[in-house]
This record gives structure tokens, sequence and C-alpha cells, in this order.
């Protein structure tokens, strides 16, 4: 997609400072000022939405493919590796979006960028997705992660004059390994649960102060149903740390090492063209609320110079 640049000539640039100096901009080359913007936002807002949709669509293939397959006694930990691995790697993309996501509720109650209330709930109901999404993800990967089997340590594999011979069972080392794996990566869940529940039980509280200090309905009203949504996510964390201890019931089939290899390969790959995307998708969001922050306050001049003429 290309991106539409604005170019001015140098000359025209300093002419026009220096003018505006002694007059104001006219209601007319304000409105052309607001249609330019308007058409710089839109561009950004979809190129927004485009480099969004790439990077669901390849995350959505990744937790496919590695949610349908588990170890076998070739691979040993190669697939639960990848799974671990690319489990938490979303967990660190939640933490980035809660990031945005908060500094977003500080632009409701300290503004420094002219967005209006809807503009900035719809973002932060944006992000909000993007958590839930990256969240189930997880749990995904968590569930199709082989849960504990019961084998012998031992197996009979012959008998002779003095009794039978034992070997170590392969099954019982192979479930062994993975069931430690499992076990690493449910506690590293649990534990991204627990700091959310915090979290969320922290907003609650300060919420129900909010909405007591409260005089205006309005806000009253708008901080109510932020508790109400507050509150439905910590039952719904909740829910999700009960899930997560319970046994897998996932059906995964076995894949050989060759195959976990080449997999892992297209997995790297597509992981270095996700972070290119992810790095361009917010580069182009924090410009693209700055411009919008920038129309706003264009829109509000012309708003002003109508008014006076």
């Amino acid at each position: 997609m290309k991106v539409a640049v604005l170019v001015f000539p140098l000359s025209s640039i300093l002419t026009a400072s220096l003018h505006a100096q002694t007059q104001a901009p006219t209601a007319a080359q304000l409105k052309s000022w607001v249609a330019i913007r308007k058409e710089r936002v839109a561009l950004l807002q979809d190129e927004v939405k485009a480099t969004d949709a790439r990077i669901e669509a390849r995350l959505d293939t990744i937790i496919e493919a590695l949610t349908a397959i588990s170890d076998s006694k070739d691979s040993k930990t190669k697939v639960s590796r990848m799974k671990e691995d690319t489990g938490r790697r979303l967990g660190k993309t939640i933490a980035y979006y809660d990031q945005k996501r908060a500094a977003l509720r500080e632009e409701l109650r300290k503004p420094t960028l002219r967005l209006t209330e809807a503009e900035k709930r719809q973002i932060i109901g944006a992000f909000d997705a993007r958590i839930e999404k990256r969240t189930q993800q997880i749990l995904a990967l968590n569930k199709s992660m082989p849960s504990h089997e019961d084998h012998e340590r031992y197996r009979t594999v012959g008998g002779g004059w003095y009794g039978s011979e034992y070997q170590r069972n392969e099954e019982y080392e192979q479930n062994r390994r993975l069931t430690a794996k499992s076990n690493t990566q449910r506690d590293a869940i649990v534990k991204q649960l627990d700091s959310s529940i915090a979290r969320l039980d922290r907003q609650a509280g300060a919420l129900k102060g909010q909405i007591a200090s409260a005089s205006d309905p309005v806000q009253r009203q708008t901080l109510s149903a932020e508790l109400a949504k507050t509150d439905a996510l910590l039952a719904e964390r909740r829910a999700q740390r009960v899930e997560t201890l319970r046994p897998s019931a996932t059906a995964t089939h076995t894949v050989a090492l060759k195959e976990a290899m080449d997999l892992d390969k297209a997995i790297q790959s597509a992981i270095n063209e996700l972070r290119r995307d992810f790095t361009a998708l917010f580069q182009r969001y924090n410009t693209y609320l700055q411009e919008l922050s920038t129309l706003h306050a264009t829109e509000a001049a012309l708003e002003s110079a109508q008014s006076r003429g």
C-alpha cells in the first residue's frame, strides 16, 4: 500500500509562516486543511487496519498448526518447546497492548491529545479484544500440551534362568519429559492470569472510588459501565485460571522430528515478518493518534473562525 505524502515547496512554507505572524488563517484555508487532514487520517486508519489484519491472519495460522500436533518419541520435546516459546511471545504482546490501553485510560483522565471520549473508548475496546484473543490463543496452546499418562518405569524384555529382564520404558521417559514442559507452561500461564486478576481488581477498586466521588450523572453512568465490563473480565479470568489447571482434552497427532523442525523453520520465518509488522503497526498507530488530534484541533479552529465571520 502506498502512503500519500504531502510535499510543499520550502518557499511557500516560509512565506506562510511569516504571513501567519500577522494574520490568522482564514476560514477557507482552515476548511482546506481540514479536508487534507481528514484524508491523511483515513489513509492511516486503513493502513493500521490492514497491518492488524495481516498480523491476525499469520497468528491464526501459527496457532492452528501448533495446536493440532504433539511430540513423538522421535521429536522428544521439540513441539512442546515451540508451543512454550509461542505462548511466551503472545504474553509479551499482551503486555504491550496493555501498556497502550493504560495510556488511553490515562488520556480519559488527563487529556493531552484532542481526541473525543468516544474515540478513546473505541480504541481501548480494540485493545481489549486483542488482549482477550491472545489470552485465548495461549490457553489453546496450553490445552494442546500433553497431560500425565500412567506408564510403568520399566518394561519386561525377556526372561532367563534367573528371572525376567527389564529395561527403562521409553513411553514413561517421553511422557515424563513432556509433562515437565506442560507443567512449566501451565505455571507460567497461571502466573500471568493471577497478574491480570490482580490488575483488574485494582482497576475495579479505582472505578468504584471514582463512581463514589462523581457528581455528574453521565460520568457516573460511563464509569458504572466500565466497572461492569471490568467485573465481567474478572469473572472470565478466574474461570480461565480454573480451566488452565484441568487436564488437556485437545486431540492432536504426533509428528516426527523432521516434520517438527520444518514447522519450526516456517514459524521462525513468520515470526520475523510478524515482528516487522508489529513495529509498523504501532508506528502507524502513533502517527494516526497525532494526526487525528491535529485534525480535531484544526476543526475547532475552523468552527471558531466561522463563528467569528
